[in-house]
């Protein structure tokens, strides 16, 4: 048993108090003369032994709830102790080795995965003969080094001298089930490990009964570290010439203020920049630059390497288009002057001599082929529209794979539009809000009454009063239901309330709807020099970006390569190599546009080539897990607690095998609060119920013998 506050067990010393005070405030006997003395005697033995019972009761209760109350603040803590072991019995044991990305740190010239190689090989040589044993490395999924316990120890040492520490996030509780399978329920568990809170916090140690779990931590408290955890780009596949936002964010997971200095290396770009790391905290610095042609460029941001340097580089990659092909469809003549579509096409590309990196290709609903709507990058639909089924199939489903929307609202026919999209992509490509009915505005018509411009896609037009939105005017719109759920979709609103312009997502990609007139008989926006650049905003902003690659080593991971074309161009065999030149397992899950390809888990980070025959298909990209960044240590002494009630048995172990605390502990404060209730409740029950003599209360008192 140990006191998590043993200091308030002084206070026992005032369980005497009530002692004490039952003797200075006893009544003293007075003797009175009396004759026939005798008689009262044998008539009141049983009323004395009575009454003296029930002081003796108060008197222990009154005790009990001091000790009770005392013991409640002390907060005893009970420890199940490890079962006995008998030495040179037999043993069964799991010997569970960290091997995550974290267990590469370097403490005093060695890494913490050779430390803990080092400490499980001491237990095998320690083991009694017979003992039988196994191996298990914590990864991404565990590795065990022999599918089942086995006496053969010397393979056992073999295959530990030869397994490396992996790029890997760990996962610990499924090597630990596996260690509890191979034990059948029985037998010890010794985790060597840095313990990462990413990694243990989660745990559920009640799961493992029956079996005893020691703890062995490869550091005291962690280890210093600063990783990169993310890389951010924006747009993802920029046109050649345009500007590229790259952010990268990085974590401290030290208790030290640190300033690092970030490297961003690419094809003709090299920058750095300076970032202040606050302590166990994130920040994060931004690079602007533009590539001059088309094509797939691979790129690295990086730290000066410390004591885990692993995870001080990040890959990504970045393919830029020679322009951006936005197909705009729209009943309405090509000729037609006037017409909503003639000004958004030339919003988009005013000449054929503008280098604004987007080309327009404008169609008929009806004249709109399969070829154009699957090449088409981006979407824009006009008023007049009739929908045509196969075309909003096409849309729908381009649209789920991550290509933008833009739907103009205005006229009788965009109602249906909108319906046959919900259906077509199943409600994925649905606005925040539904169509009432039109409405004519007076005068020169309605602005905007409600604009977000502080953050988000219409950012670039914030000023304090969105002076420049606020001087556009609508004579004509449709009154709408917003949906409260969504309301944070709506950028723009009318002055009744009606969303006027929403950017929502729409399965992989994005879709904004403009509830607006662009010809001039319903707006002045088509002769606004803002409505160009709000055009090319939401184009922007609804290109997804990227974090330079989420595919982290030890999982299943998918690359999509340059489709059909391609293959019958290479042989139609493609091949996956790592950034050692090792082929990996290759499947195609799906072809088409773009050849989607199943790789098996990558062992390394870097930048992976895609080859068809002996032609370049596509560039993947794999990173280490940002969790294994944080090697801040879980609290061991927490980690015993976890184990609750249950059977099983957990201990901390020092660098020497020696027990530092062991056993699930059991807070009992709880239970001696219970007891000094208890006995509260005792005393009363017999103040109340059992009730003494009171002295004057008898009309003819005896007199004689002694009373009190």
């Amino acid at each position: 048993m140990a006191f998590g506050s043993p200091f308030f067990l002084a206070g026992l010393a005032a369980v005497g108090l009530p002692v004490l005070i039952h003797f200075l405030t006893r009544a003293r006997p007075r003797r009175i003369r009396f004759p026939t003395f005798h008689l009262l005697v044998e008539a009141g033995t049983g009323r004395q032994a009575l009454h003296r019972l029930r002081t003796w009761l108060v008197l222990a209760a009154r005790t009990l709830l001091v000790a009770a109350l005392v013991l409640a603040f002390a907060r005893p803590i009970v420890r199940h102790p490890v079962a006995p072991t008998v030495p040179g019995d037999a043993k069964r044991v799991v010997l569970a080795i960290d091997a995550s990305m974290s267990m590469r740190a370097v403490r005093q010239g060695v890494t913490l995965l050779a430390r803990a190689k080092g400490q499980a090989a001491d237990v095998l040589r320690g083991l009694p003969a017979g003992s039988a044993a196994a191996v298990v490395f914590i990864g991404a999924r565990p590795h065990a080094v022999l599918p089942a316990l086995s006496r053969n120890l010397s393979a056992l040492h073999e295959g530990l001298a030869a397994f490396d520490a992996t790029f890997e996030n760990g996962d610990p509780a499924a090597a630990l089930a596996l260690a509890e399978r191979m034990l059948e329920g029985q037998g010890e568990i010794y985790v060597f490990s840095d313990f990462q809170r990413t990694n243990f916090g989660a745990i559920d140690f009640t799961a493992f009964g029956g079996v005893a779990i020691a703890f062995r931590p490869m550091v005291e408290h962690g280890v210093p570290n600063a990783g990169i955890t993310a890389v951010e780009i924006a747009p993802e596949e920029p046109v050649e010439g345009e500007t590229v936002e790259l952010t990268s964010t990085l974590f401290n997971a030290s208790p030290d203020r640190r300033r690092l200095a970030v490297r961003l290396d690419l094809e003709g770009v090299s920058r750095t920049a300076s970032v202040d790391l606050p302590p166990f905290g994130s920040a994060s610095c931004a690079f602007s630059f533009s590539l001059p042609r088309a094509g797939t460029f691979p790129g690295t941001v990086s730290l000066t390497p410390d004591d885990l340097d692993a995870d001080d580089r990040r890959f990504f990659r970045i393919e830029t288009r020679q322009a951006l092909r936005v197909l705009v469809l729209s009943d309405s003549a090509i000729e037609d002057g006037s017409a909503s579509a003639t000004f958004v096409a030339a919003a988009l590309s005013p000449s054929q001599y503008a280098e604004t990196g987007v080309d327009v290709w404008r169609r008929r609903g009806q004249d709109a082929d399969r070829g154009a709507l699957e090449t088409a990058d981006a979407f824009v639909l006009a008023p007049p529209l009739a929908p045509l089924g196969e075309a909003i199939e096409i849309i729908a489903r381009r649209v789920n794979e991550g290509a933008p929307l833009i739907c103009f609202i205005d006229g009788p026919t965009s109602g249906p539009v909108l319906a046959a999209l919900a259906q077509a992509s199943q409600g994925a490509i649905a606005p925040p809000f539904a169509l009432r009915r039109p409405v004519e505005a007076p005068g020169e018509g309605q602005p905007f009454a409600r604009m977000v411009t502080a953050t988000g896609p219409l950012r670039l037009f914030h000023s304090p009063d969105d002076a420049d939105l606020a001087s556009l005017r609508f004579r004509r719109y449709f009154l709408t239901d917003n949906d409260p759920a969504r309301s944070a979709e709506i950028l723009l609103e009318f002055g009744d309330g009606s969303a006027a312009l929403a950017f929502s997502p729409a399965g992989r990609g994005s879709a904004v709807y403009a509830n607006l007139p662009v010809a001039p008989d319903g707006s002045n926006v088509a002769g606004s020099p803002l409505f160009p650049s709000i055009l090319h905003e939401l184009l922007r902003a609804m290109r997804r970006g990227g974090d330079g690659g989420r595919n982290v080593p030890g999982k299943p991971w998918q690359i999509e390569a340059a489709g059909e074309e391609r293959a019958r161009e290479g042989g139609g065999s493609y091949r996956v190599l790592d950034p050692e030149g090792q082929p990996l397992d290759v499947t195609i899950v799906a072809r088409g546009r773009t050849a989607r390809l199943a790789v098996e888990p990558a062992h390394v980070p870097g930048h992976y080539r895609v080859l068809c025959g002996a032609t370049p298909a596509g560039l993947g990209v794999v990173n280490v897990d940002p969790k294994e960044t944080d090697t801040r240590e879980i609290d061991l002494h927490y980690l015993l607690k976890t184990g609750g009630p249950s059977e099983a048995r957990l201990t901390l172990l020092d660098e020497e095998g020696e027990v530092v605390a062991m056993g699930v502990p059991l807070d009992l404060w709880p239970h001696c609060l219970a007891l000094a209730c208890l006995a509260a409740a005792m005393e009363m029950a017999i103040l109340a119920l059992w009730r003494g003599t009171r002295r004057g209360a008898d009309p003819h008192p005896i007199a004689g013998g002694r009373t009190g």
